[in-house]
């Protein structure tokens, strides 16, 4: 059974995660006519290389001016990557469904 279903991981209000057959996407979020869009920006083979270069994008445009606050970020950025990538019980038990049905 092949699933025709895009893979889309939403990070935040800014960034998500896309895949399709040949590669992982970082797409950034941008304002067109008043909706909001989706644009594709960065392209990686793997999903580790799309999260590390993700990462490090959000920390580097942080705005940290210190070591200290430069920490901060990847701190905040490490939390919210791990929140986005989190299984969350309901959204598997309605696939669970879905795939029963």
């Amino acid at each position: 059974m092949e699933n025709k279903e895009q893979t889309i991981i939403p990070i935040n209000e800014e960034y998500r995660l896309v895949a399709d057959t040949y590669q992982w996407i970082i797409q950034e979020a941008r304002s067109r006519k008043g909706k909001k869009d989706w644009q594709s920006k960065w392209f990686y083979p793997t999903v580790q290389s799309a999260l590390k270069g993700l990462g490090e994008l959000m920390v580097r445009r942080c705005g940290a001016q210190t070591l200290a606050e430069a920490l901060e970020a990847v701190e905040k950025v490490t939390t919210t990557l791990s929140q986005a990538l989190t299984p969350r019980i309901e959204d598997e038990v309605d696939h669970q469904k879905e795939c029963a049905e």
